[in-house]
């Protein structure tokens, strides 16, 4: 009988508690300009970016998540020769991230 007791008991307790309020996240508006950043890998390796503003960062790592290499993009549209082996690769321009396959 005192289990029983015991077990409505903790029953009523869990029961009875108030969800805590949940804490809403103000939405982050996406940027036209870093969303619209293209970029294109031809079959020799360049890599083609378009649409990218002018002085900003490009870094290259591998899959791993190992940075290979810094450069600064100086133009809109741009077409850069990296010489990097075939395989997968993470680019960030600035606040975008794309996956790359050089084949």
């Amino acid at each position: 009988m005192k289990k029983l007791l015991g077990v409505l008991a903790l029953l009523t307790c869990f029961c009875l508690q108030t969800p805590a309020a949940a804490q809403e996240r103000p939405a982050v508006p996406a940027t036209p300009a870093a969303s619209a950043v293209v970029l294109t890998v031809s079959a020799d390796g360049a890599v083609h970016i378009q649409h990218a503003a002018a002085g900003t960062p490009m870094e290259v790592y591998n899959i791993v998540g190992i940075k290979l290499l810094t450069r600064r993009i100086e133009s809109a549209n741009e077409t850069v020769r990296l010489n990097l082996p075939k395989g997968y690769y993470i680019f960030k321009i600035g606040t975008v991230v794309r996956k790359v396959v050089i084949r």
